[in-house]
This record gives C-alpha cells, structure tokens and sequence, in this order.
C-alpha cells in the first residue's frame, strides 16, 4: 500500500515533544526551529494559576465548541469570546503571552497528548473532547488541505491531496503532527477515571448540549444556572457560534506574529474555513463502501473502538 509522507512529519522536523520516560514521542506542529525551542522551554517553566483550566483535544475533535463553552461557564455570560482561541493555544502560542491576552481565570487549550506536556499540565483539570475517528478524519482532511495549507508554505505542495490518499495516512502513518488519532485517543480515553479529567464526546455536544454543558459546568465548578446553560447552548449552535464568532473574533497583534504573512483579511477567512460543517456522520458523504470496509478493517483490530462508545 502506497501511505503518503506528511510534509511536517518529526522525521524532516525532527521536533518532537516527549514523555519523562521517553517512551512516547509525538511530533510537534511545524514552526522554525528557535521558534520551537522558545515555546517548548516557556511549556516546561510555565506555572499554573489554580482558577485556570485545560482542554486538550486531537484537532478537529470540537475545539472551538468546548472551549467557547468553557470560556462562557468561567465568564459567567453567554457572549462570545473576542479574541481568537489561539491565544490560548500553547501549541503556537507561548503560556506566558496567553496571560496577557485572557487574564485568569482561562482556559489553555492544547492538541498534545498530557503524557508530553509537564507534570503541571499533566495535574489540573482537564476536558478531553473525543469524536469519532470516521468524522474526524473527513474534518481533519479539509483542516490540513484547505486551511493548513493556506498558511503554511511547507504544505501547499499537498493541497491537490484526495481524500482517499488523507485517508491511508490518517490510518497508516504515525509519524504525523501530535501523532496519529489513534494513538492520542487511546491514551486519552485510559485517563477518563482520573478526578482532574473529565471525558465528553463530541456527538454528544451536538445532540445533547445542555446535558453536556451541564457535565462541565460541573466539573469545572463553576455553579451556573439551568437558564445561563440553556443560553451557552444555544448560542454555541453551529449556525449560531459560526455567525457569532465570525462578526466578534479579531486576531490580536502577539497572535498574528505567530501566523507570519497573515493579515486581518486573512485571519476572518481562516476562522470561516474552521467551521466547516461541525455534523455527525459526514463520512458516508466521502467514504468509498471499499474505503469504509477498510476503515472498519482497522478498527477491528483496534481495541479501543470496542470499549469506546462512538457514535456514527
């Protein structure tokens, strides 16, 4: 079988972050080396205020859903948040500039796998935002294709990928940005008895908002109403947040240093792209019936997809 080479694999990078023991090592997201190092170093001596929290999610796992969820609960309004998420990103974004940008009580947000970050990280409390690996594909295809590509020189050689060719990579190949989806989520999923993480689904922030909300509301102990949830809801509509984030999100000045090239323009037409669709069940709109017999191949012989229940 003919598996495509992500373009930013640790392999060319060679920029990994690694667990103490070294026995887990994810590639990073791409940036230039003194770059790189500067953020890492900023994770490693960053120190935790106690009203903030973190979510952590494989990317286009219901991101910017959760956090504008968790942003409402600490902000005690259902108003969207101005400033965009990536502030907040300790992916791209140093911690410590974040703390200008969103003073406490916040919500850092990061697709690495908490067995790769600090122990402090590794401590507070986390939301972990699991979708399933058929939507997650589709979205995470049109994520590196259509947006990544747009803002990173080093991908737009990929932007003629099929979907079909994304896909044998996304199941296939490790050695891709925070590693492959299988691997975070199988490690993920292995923390959801643990007091300081709390694990949610995407389907069921979609079917279920404000039982969902109300989860982390909870958690988070936050102690908002039955009527401020209902309004979180929806107002974190698809329709609703996309409209809503779209007229209200700007790029803060620290934040678009971090997207070299990218000006105010640009910045609104990537938050379009980043909501695409937000639905359950895309895949049968892109997967072959050989695709998805494939798919289902590999997940046979995936333990997890036994123990963990996905919603199609």
């Amino acid at each position: 079988m003919n598996v495509f080479q992500h373009p930013m694999r640790g392999a060319v990078t060679n920029q990994y972050f690694s667990s103490e023991d070294g026995t887990v090592k994810v590639p990073a997201i791409g940036t230039t080396l003194p770059d790189f190092q500067l953020l890492r170093q900023d994770i490693e001596e960053y120190k935790w205020n106690d009203e903030d929290f973190l979510l952590a999610t494989y990317p286009k796992n219901g991101t910017h859903l959760a956090w504008e969820i968790m942003m409402m609960l600490l902000q005690g309004s259902a108003e969207y948040i101005n400033d965009m998420k990536e502030a907040c990103m300790i992916d791209l974004f140093s911690p410590f500039k974040a703390v200008e940008i969103f003073p406490s009580p916040r919500v850092l947000n990061t697709h690495y796998r908490l067995d790769v970050l600090p122990k402090d990280f590794r401590e507070k409390k986390t939301v972990v935002v699991i979708r399933n690996p058929k939507d997650s594909a589709v979205s995470m295809y049109y994520h590196e294709i259509h947006i990544m590509a747009a803002i990173n020189a080093k991908l737009k050689e990929w932007s003629q990928l099929s979907f079909s060719q994304y896909l044998k990579m996304y199941l296939f190949n490790k050695d891709v940005p925070y590693g492959s989806y299988f691997d975070y989520t199988e490690y993920m999923w292995s923390l959801r008895d643990k007091p300081n993480v709390l694990v949610i689904f995407f389907e069921d922030l979609k079917t279920d908002p404000v039982a969902s909300i109300q989860k982390v509301n909870e958690f988070m102990g936050t102690q908002r109403d039955a009527e401020l949830v209902q309004k979180i809801a929806e107002a974190t509509n698809f329709e609703n947040m996309k409209k809503g984030k779209l007229a209200n999100t700007k790029m803060n000045d620290e934040l678009r240093k971090q997207f070299e090239g990218i000006t105010t323009g640009d910045a609104n037409d990537i938050s379009n792209r980043v909501y695409r669709k937000g639905t359950i069940g895309d895949w049968k709109n892109h997967l072959t019936v050989a695709e998805n017999e494939m798919f289902d191949e590999f997940l046979a012989n995936w333990k997890p997809s036994k123990e963990i229940p996905f919603r199609y």
